[in-house]
C-alpha cells in the first residue's frame, strides 16, 4: 500500500509539472527539473518507484529535443534503477545505449562509468569472458589517461580496484590473495577521500566475504559489522542488507544459529520491504539452508520455494509465468460459463492462440535483434582490445631489447678493463720468451747445454702463464657473449658466488671507465657452503648487474650532491665513504643475495612504485624504467622473491631469495 501511494503521488506530481510547464516541454531546463526531482526520489528508498517514472519521462523528452547530456544521465539512472530491481536484461539494454553514446561523443568518463555496471552484471550471470573484456577496457582508459586529473585515490581508480576484487572472488577465477590485496588497498587509500564512507563499506564487506570463504568466521563477522554500520551511515540500504545477509551466513557456518536466524530474517524483511530482488533470493535461500540444518523441513521447503520464485523474477520468468497463468485462468472461466457455445469457445481459443504465436514471434524477433546488437558490440570491443594488445606486445618487446642493450653498454667498459690485464700479461711474457729463445740459441751454439736447458724451462713457464691468461681472456669474452645473447630459458647448475663476484667487478669498472674520479669501497661476504644452484645464468646475471649498477649510481649521486659548493667541508662530507656490498647466504631451502649501498635511499612515497614498468627516479634520458621491473619478473619466474629495505638518507638493501632446488 505504501509503494502504491508513492506511485500515485509521483503521477500527480508529474501531472502538475506537465500542466505548469506545458509550454516548455521542448526546453532542456524542463528535462533538468525532471532529473533533479527524480534524483531526490531515488535517495528515498520508499519513493524509488516514483524516481523510475520521472527518469523515464525525462528520457522521453530529452530524446525528443535531442538533449544529449539529459539522455545520457536519464539512461544511466534507469540502468541503475532496473539493476536494483533485478531486471538485468533491461539494465543491460540501457547500459549498451549509453555505451554507444559515449563512443560516439568520445566521452571516456561516461564509458568508464557504463562499463562498471556491465562488469557487475556479467559477473553476476557468470559470463567471465565479457567480465574480463569489460575490465580490460576500463583499465585501458585509466592507463591511457582517458580521464584527466586522476590521482592514486581518485574514484575511478578505487572503483577499478573494487571491480577487480569482485572478479578475482568469483568461483571461476578464485584468487583469494588478489581479493585480499585489492580490498585492503581500497580500505587504506579510501580513507583520505571524500567518499571515505563508501570505501569503508565496500572494503570491509569484501574482506568479510574473503574471511568467510577462508572459514575465519570471527574476522568475517568483525568486518561485516563495520560494513553494516558504515552502509547505514551512508543511507546505502542495498549494501547494508547485503552485508547483513553475509553476516547471517557467517553466524550460521560458525554454529551460532540464533544470531544467524536473527540476521537472516532482518535481511529477508529488508529486501522484501525495499524490493531488492537479488537479496530476496539470497536471504530466502539462506533461511532455507538454516532450517534444513535445524531439520525443520517444512520451513526449509517454504523458503526454497520463495528462493526459486525470486530467481524466476530476476531472470524475467516471473512475468512470463504470470501471463500464462492469467491466460489459462481466463480460458477456464470462459469454458465454465459458456459450455453451450462450443463453437464460440473454439473460435476464441484459435484467436488467442494466433495472438500468442504472433506475440511469441515478436518477442523472438526482439531477442534476435538485441542479441545481434550485443554480439556486434562484443565483436567491436574484442577487436579494439586485440589491436591494443598487439601494439602493447610490440612496444614491450622493443623496450626489453632496449633495456638489454643498455645493460650490455654498462658491461662494455668493465669488460674492457678486465680483458686488458690478461692481454698485457700475454704480450709481456711473449716478448720475454722471444728474448730467452734468442739467448738459448746462443748458448747452444757455444755448447752450453745445461744453460740452454735452464732457459728452455723458463720459456716453458712463460708459455704456461701465457696459456693461463689467454684462457682468462677467453672466459671474459664468453661471459660477455653469454650476457648479450638471448636467454635459452634452460636452467643449469651455476656457482652463484662466482656469478656475483664477476658482475660486481664488471659493474664497478664500467662506472670507473665513465668517471675516472669515482671511487667506492667494495665489500663481499660470500657463503662458502653454497653449492651450485639451478638457474638461468644470463637472466640472474642481468638482475645482479642491474642492482649493482643502481647501487653504484646511488652512492655516486650522494657523493656528487655532498660536494656542492655549499656543503664541501661539512662534517657529513668528510665522513661519507661510498660503499657497495654484495653477500650470499644459505638459509635452508633458499639462497639469499643482498646488494647494499649507503646512498640516499628511496622515499617512502615511491617505494611501492619502483617495481612498476617505466617508473624511474633518474633524469630524463638516463633510465628506461624497466630495469627493476624486468628484474622482478625474472626472479618471480625462478620461483623466488625480490624485495627492498630502505631508509631515506641512509641507503637501501635489495634482497633476492632463490630456491636452491
Amino acid at each position: 500500500m505504501i509503494k502504491r501511494s508513492f506511485i500515485v503521488t509521483a503521477f500527480a506530481f508529474l501531472h502538475g509539472i506537465v500542466w505548469a510547464q506545458r509550454s516548455h516541454t521542448n526546453d532542456s531546463n524542463y528535462v533538468k527539473t525532471l532529473l533533479e526531482n527524480a534524483r531526490k526520489f531515488s535517495l528515498d528508498i520508499d519513493k524509488n518507484d516514483s524516481s523510475g517514472i520521472l527518469f523515464s519521462e525525462a528520457l522521453r523528452i530529452a530524446e525528443k529535443i535531442n538533449f544529449t547530456s539529459g539522455i545520457q544521465e536519464a539512461t544511466d539512472r534507469l540502468a541503475n534503477y532496473y539493476y536494483l530491481k533485478g531486471k538485468l536484461n533491461l539494465s543491460l539494454q540501457y547500459l549498451i545505449k549509453n555505451e554507444e553514446s559515449a563512443l560516439a561523443t568520445g566521452d571516456s568518463s561516461l564509458l568508464f562509468s557504463t562499463l562498471r555496471l556491465q562488469v557487475i552484471i556479467y559477473n553476476s550471470i557468470g559470463d567471465m569472458n565479457m567480465t574480463r573484456i569489460s575490465l580490460m577496457r576500463r583499465q585501458y582508459i585509466l592507463d591511457h589517461n582517458g580521464i584527466k586529473g586522476l590521482k592514486d585515490t581518485s574514484y575511478p581508480i578505487l572503483s577499478q580496484y573494487n571491480s577487480l576484487a569482485h572478479y578475482y572472488a568469483t568461483k571461476q577465477i578464485n584468487k583469494p590473495d588478489s581479493v585480499e590485496y585489492f580490498f585492503r588497498k581500497i580500505n587504506r587509500m579510501g580513507r583520505a577521500t571524500q567518499r571515505a564512507n563508501l570505501w569503508e563499506q565496500l572494503s570491509n564487506g569484501g574482506l568479510g566475504n574473503y574471511y568467510l570463504k577462508k572459514n575465519k568466521y570471527d574476522s568475517a563477522i568483525y568486518h561485516f559489522y563495520i560494513a553494516i554500520n558504515e552502509a547505514l551511515k551512508g543511507n546505502r540500504l542495498d549494501n547494508m542488507y547485503g552485508f547483513i545477509t553475509s553476516m547471517a551466513d557467517a553466524y550460521g557456518k560458525s554454529g551460532q544459529f540464533d544470531s544467524a536466524f536473527l540476521y537472516a530474517y532482518k535481511a529477508y524483511n529488508g529486501a522484501q520491504k525495499y524490493a531488492f530482488m537479488g537479496l530476496k533470493g539470497t536471504s530466502s535461500g539462506l533461511l532455507a539452508k538454516l532450517y534444513t540444518q535445524k531439520k525443520q523441513y517444512d520451513s526449509a521447503i517454504a523458503y526454497m520455494t520463495l528462493e526459486g520464485d525470486y530467481k524466476d523474477s530476476i531472470s524475467g520468468l516471473e512475468t512470463l509465468n504470470s501471463i500464462q497463468f492469467i491466460s489459462n485462468d481466463y480460458q477456464q472461466k470462459s469454458l465454465e460459463k459458456q459450455r453451450e457455445k462450443d463453437a464460440a469457445v473454439k473460435e476464441y481459443k484459435a484467436t488467442l492462440k494466433n495472438y500468442l504465436y504472433a506475440g511469441s514471434l515478436l518477442v523472438l524477433l526482439g531477442i534476435i535483434v538485441a542479441m545481434f546488437r550485443i554480439n556486434k558490440q562484443r565483436t567491436k570491443s574484442r577487436q579494439q582490445i586485440e589491436n591494443a594488445y598487439k601494439d602493447l606486445k610490440s612496444t614491450q618487446t622493443q623496450l626489453i631489447q632496449s633495456e638489454k642493450m643498455a645493460s650490455l653498454g654498462e658491461l662494455t667498459a668493465g669488460i674492457a678493463h678486465e680483458i686488458q690485464n690478461p692481454l698485457n700479461f700475454v704480450n709481456n711474457f711473449s716478448e720475454v720468451s722471444k728474448e730467452l729463445l734468442d739467448e738459448m740459441k746462443t748458448e747452444l751454439d757455444a755448447g752450453k747445454l745445461e744453460d740452454a736447458k735452464d732457459i728452455a724451462n723458463d720459456v716453458i713457464q712463460n708459455l704456461e702463464k701465457i696459456n693461463h691468461h689467454g684462457k682468462r681472456a677467453d672466459a671474459i669474452v664468453k661471459g660477455m657473449l653469454q650476457h648479450s645473447r638471448s636467454s635459452s630459458g634452460v636452467k643449469e647448475p651455476t656457482d652463484i658466488n662466482a656469478l656475483c663476484d664477476e658482475y660486481l667487478r664488471l659493474s664497478y669498472h664500467g662506472l670507473r671507465a665513465k668517471d675516472k674520479s669515482f671511487n667506492a669501497t667494495i665489500k663481499t661476504d660470500f657463503d662458502a657452503s653454497l653449492q651450485k644452484i639451478n638457474i638461468i645464468p644470463q637472466d640472474i646475471g642481468r638482475v645482479i648487474l642491474n642492482l649493482l649498477t643502481n647501487a653504484f649510481y646511488a652512492v655516486d649521486e650522494k657523493k656528487t650532491h655532498l660536494q656542492t659548493p655549499q656543503q664541501v667541508g661539512t662534517q657529513q662530507d668528510e665522513n661519507y665513504e661510498p660503499t657497495v656490498s654484495i653477500s650470499t647466504k644459505n638459509i635452508g631451502n633458499n639462497v639469499e643475495i643482498k646488494v647494499t649501498d649507503n646512498g640516499n635511499g628511496i622515499p617512502q612515497n615511491i617505494v611501492d612504485k619502483i617495481f612498476q614498468p617505466f617508473f624511474t627516479t633518474k633524469p630524463t634520458g638516463q633510465g628506461t624504467g624497466l630495469g627493476l621491473s624486468l628484474s622482478y619478473d625474472i626472479i618471480k619466474a625462478h620461483g623466488g622473491e625480490l624485495k627492498v629495505e630502505t631508509k631515506y638518507g641512509k641507503g637501501s638493501v635489495f634482497i633476492i631469495s632463490l630456491p636452491i632446488t
